[in-house]
């Protein structure tokens, strides 16, 4: 009889050595390192154009209230032009952005707006001060642009003409690299203070004070003046 051998079937493990894992693994981290920070870049980015957006929004429905009534009514602490808006139909929503600091699940309630003897007069409320708002405030030519919204050098260097009504939009708790964009989209490169500078912003429609302890400020964008 012939003895035939046959070749045993070696078996096969699939999978990954640890040296091919490690490699996975090291380029995985690599990609993290390149595109999450880009990620939360372009996120942050998207939500200073939406500021944009909304702000933009605000200077229109101002303007048509000026038409309709030819001027506006100067805010206290507890009185918003926003409010008013709504109330005179011009808005849908109070101003709101996603940048600074956000409202609370219980919004503070403003002053109501009222033009019954025809004249708009606000009443009651709460102060709005830690609030995102309009406000509009007669301008004081010798005060820091960003230091209350009640001048700004728009050209860089002139200041506002006294006694005009300023209207502006107030972002609060704005992160300095926000507010830096926010300077760099409305301003452009000439009026917007460089990378890494922690100096107040005083050129231009946008304009806020050197940040605090906390790393945040207080932005101030012009709309429109009367």
């Amino acid at each position: 009889m012939n003895n035939v051998t046959r070749p045993r079937s070696v078996a096969r493990h699939s999978g990954f050595s640890l040296v091919e894992m490690i490699g996975v693994l090291a380029i995985i981290a690599i990609l993290a390192v390149v595109i999450v920070p880009k990620v939360f870049s372009t996120i942050a980015s998207s939500r200073v154009t939406s500021a944009v957006g909304s702000t933009t929004s605000m200077k229109t429905a101002v303007t048509d209230f000026a038409g309709k009534y030819g001027t506006l009514p100067l805010t206290v602490a507890a009185s918003r032009i926003d409010d008013l808006l709504v109330t005179a139909g011009l808005l849908d929503t109070r101003y709101l952005v996603k940048i600074g600091t956000q409202p609370g699940a219980a919004a503070l309630a403003g002053a109501t707006w009222s033009n019954a003897t025809g004249t708009w007069v606000a009443t009651g409320g709460v102060s709005q001060a830690t609030q995102s708002r309009i406000i509009c405030l007669t301008s004081v030519p010798a005060a820091v642009p960003g230091a209350a919204g009640t001048n700004y050098m728009l050209d860089g260097v002139t200041a506002l003409p006294a006694a005009a009504r300023v209207v502006s939009a107030v972002i609060t708790g704005v992160t300095l690299n926000d507010a830096r964009e926010l300077s760099l989209k409305i301003d452009g490169d000439t009026m917007t203070q460089p990378i890494g500078s922690a100096l107040a912003d005083t050129a231009g429609k946008v304009a806020y004070a050197a940040p605090a302890a906390a790393g945040t400020t207080t932005v101030y964008i012009y709309l429109v003046h009367q």
